[in-house]
């Protein structure tokens, strides 16, 4: 998928909610992806309805470990409700939204 003119591999995030129960499957597809070589990765979110703060420390976990392979990180088709979690955590500042 193109960004700004970037290559970003997209991964669907396919479950209702993101807490502790699917950790580890999304964890494991970045390390794949990374291990692939790409760097350059966007979630989709259009399926997710809700997120927990194990969900929001997975996903800033991520983060990091993509920045250090020197990656970016984007959020796609994130709904309100969701986005008002990132608000109120002021991680909408720290990730790359794209509603």
């Amino acid at each position: 998928m193109l960004i700004d003119n970037q290559e970003y591999k997209l991964i669907a995030i396919k479950d209702d909610d993101l807490g502790l129960a699917n950790s580890n499957d999304l964890k494991q597809a970045i390390e794949s992806e990374l291990t692939s070589g790409n760097r350059h990765i966007a979630f989709d979110l259009t399926e997710l309805n809700s997120i927990n703060s194990a969900g929001l420390g997975i996903l800033i976990g991520i983060l990091n470990k993509i920045k250090v392979n020197s990656g970016t990180l984007k959020l796609l088709n994130i709904n309100d409700r969701i986005l008002s979690i990132f608000k109120i955590t002021k991680l909408d500042l720290v990730f790359e939204i794209n509603k």
